[in-house]
């Protein structure tokens, strides 16, 4: 296997390291505080505890919220202050899929409900789809800000998600013929699986998803042109890495 070794084989001065993320550490400090039990009493019976998820887009109160695993995603949106009638969220981030507004209610932020709906937490991170916005011109940015990110690697990632991100941007333009779509779909099947990394995996799977909950925007796009809905500006890093 090629590749540096992993840091709990070999880090620090040559030594195993132990590498946890800000979601692990708050489970030990609830964990140490108040003991096993009780922690354990939160979420299900799967998923016990909590789960820390960044909220963005259209909220009125965007930031990191620590959630009883479990909890239904329309009380977790409304913590956040999200409106009564979000278009879409997306879940898991940018590697993660959209949930279409009358599929919301039925969903709660657990795995297993999120697996129904071909959705996992991922990263926690969930950006709200305003009832006004575009789900495909916010698609179309973030496909731009992927394309981007392309260590130029391989073939899939290099040339694939540049075709991708054009393709979208051509359904959001509000391109008259079929030929996009089409085209689009048979990219997806080229890049998955065949990156050298699971980049392309995770755009391809972020762009099925947006073919399926804006199916209805892509033809009404198709038929009038484009809606000239205002960008939402879902947060995208600038070449800086300073997020909008």
């Amino acid at each position: 296997m090629f590749g540096p070794p992993r840091p709990f084989e070999r880090g620090v001065q040559g030594r195993p390291t132990l590498v946890n993320n800000v979601e692990t550490l708050a489970h030990l400090a609830l964990v140490a505080r108040f003991g096993a039990d009780w922690y354990r009493g939160l979420g299900t019976t799967d998923g016990p505890g909590s789960v820390l998820v960044t909220f963005s887009g259209d909220v009125a109160r965007p930031g990191v919220y620590e959630l009883a695993a479990g909890i239904p995603l329309v009380e977790a949106l409304r913590a956040a202050g999200a409106g009564a009638d979000p278009r879409a969220v997306l879940v898991g981030g940018y590697f993660g899929v959209w949930v279409s507004g009358d599929v919301i209610p039925k969903v709660t932020l657990d795995s297993v409900s999120l697996g129904r709906v071909g959705a996992s937490l991922g990263c926690g991170a969930l950006a709200v789809l305003g009832p006004r916005a575009c789900g495909l011109q916010e698609t179309a940015a973030i496909c731009g800000w992927l394309a981007g990110q392309s260590a130029g690697q391989c073939g899939p990632c290099s040339n694939g998600l540049p075709a991708i991100a054009d393709a979208v941007a051509a359904l959001a333009a509000g391109d008259r013929g079929h030929r996009w779509e089409k085209q689009l779909r048979r990219w997806l099947d080229m890049v998955e699986g065949r990156g050298a990394c699971r980049h392309p995996d995770g755009a391809a799977r972020f762009v099925r998803s947006a073919l399926s909950v804006f199916a209805t925007e892509i033809e009404r796009h198709r038929r009038h042109g484009p809606c000239g809905a205002r960008p939402t500006g879902l947060p995208i890093p600038d070449v800086h890495g300073n997020w909008r």
